[in-house]
């Protein structure tokens, strides 16, 4: 008769060889967790052409990704309010249809805790799901396309932190704007968006908030608005709402965004001394996403103004663009001045009130 003993001693020592069949037989991969630099050559075939490959270089930081590409006829360029200009994007991924991201991620050290990259895009061919975690180098793929190789769709897919970071780490989403490498998104690829999109909304994705409303207008002269609620978010959506507007239309977009009153919305910010008050050096604008990959400033900028209407009118011309403070601001939870090494600390880099605007022609 065994012993409690010696089933204790069984018991640990099978536990010992399990853990150990694990570690000898994942060792390979353990100093990449959740991603394998021999991805690339799993998911991208040897067939692709380099001009359907775009290096994509990702750093995740405290609930924002910026993101580099390069190739594929898309070098990422981001001209800022204040004239400046940047090689990355917030939050924002560009590709032509049939084209691969190829994705190198980092996670900035000091700047986040272990962080995921997660795109849902359940009619994509590849679904990803990658952890970024501080001093490793992760990879992954994505490919504009369906699972039979057809291209996707041209319009807005979302991706974003599948992994919790912090208390804003629901608004870390990001998307990728999927853009002909000429003209414009034909009213049939946009029904096809449209129908992909609906399907997801109500099936596998329902009720998730990373995936923002469609909405088309169809007329010449298009007035697009967006209401900021207490929580920073447009029309309920983070990103908010995705617009379809024709060709050379006369866009004007109004962008509505209450005073902020409490630490539900990131806008409501701490001094270093921790008194809270509205952020007050924000800029708003739209911007035109070009076939290159640049972004630009359409209209004049505007400093952000609580409870007034923000128009903006431009014409149509590029096939997408961006709206709201596409930059995130430096967010310092610091109540009565307590946020300190020893009791703890919240801030990070956040963005929510922004969206995209699809072009179709």
């Amino acid at each position: 008769m065994v012993s409690k003993e010696q089933f204790e001693w069984i018991w640990t020592g099978f536990a010992i060889v399990l853990l150990a069949i694990v570690v000898v037989t994942t060792l390979p991969q353990v100093f990449t967790v959740g991603g394998d630099a021999a991805v690339v050559t799993h998911d991208i075939p040897s067939s692709i052409p380099p001009s359907d490959v775009i290096a994509t270089t990702v750093n995740a930081m405290q609930y924002v990704f910026t993101v580099s590409e390069h190739g594929g006829g898309i070098n990422s360029e981001l001209v800022l309010p204040n004239g400046s200009t940047l090689s990355f994007y917030y939050n924002l991924m560009v590709v032509h249809p049939g084209q691969y991201l190829n994705m190198t991620m980092y996670a900035v050290t000091g700047k986040t805790a272990t962080e995921n990259m997660y795109i849902p895009v359940y009619n994509a061919k590849y679904v990803v799901d990658t952890q970024i975690v501080p001093g490793l180098t992760q990879y992954a793929v994505w490919y504009a396309g369906n699972v039979s190789g057809y291209p996707i769709a041209c319009g807005a897919y979302a991706f974003l932190d599948g992994e919790y970071n912090g208390p804003w780490f629901s608004y870390q989403v990001g998307e990728i704007l999927v853009i002909p490498q000429s003209g414009y998104a034909s009213p049939a690829a946009i029904q096809r968006y449209i129908t992909a999109s609906n399907i997801a909304h109500t099936s596998a994705l329902v009720g998730d908030p990373y995936n923002p409303p469609i909405i088309v207008e169809n007329t010449p002269n298009p007035i697009l608005t967006v209401v900021s609620d207490k929580y920073a978010a447009f029309n309920d959506s983070i990103p908010g709402p995705t617009f379809v507007v024709n060709a050379n239309s006369t866009v004007t977009m109004n962008i509505i965004i209450p005073t902020p009153s409490g630490d539900h919305n990131w806008l409501y910010n701490y001094s270093t001394t921790g008194v809270a008050s509205p952020m007050t050096d924000l800029y708003v604008d739209v911007y035109a996403v070009w076939w290159n990959g640049t972004i630009t400033p359409v209209a004049t900028p505007q400093n952000i103004q609580y409870n007034t209407p923000m128009t903006f009118t431009f014409t149509a011309k590029a096939p997408a663009y961006v709206y709201g403070i596409i930059y995130p601001a430096f967010y310092n939870y610091d109540l009565d001045g307590m946020s300190n090494l020893l009791t703890g600390e919240d801030m990070g880099y956040v963005m929510s009130l922004w969206g995209s605007i699809i072009v179709e022609g």
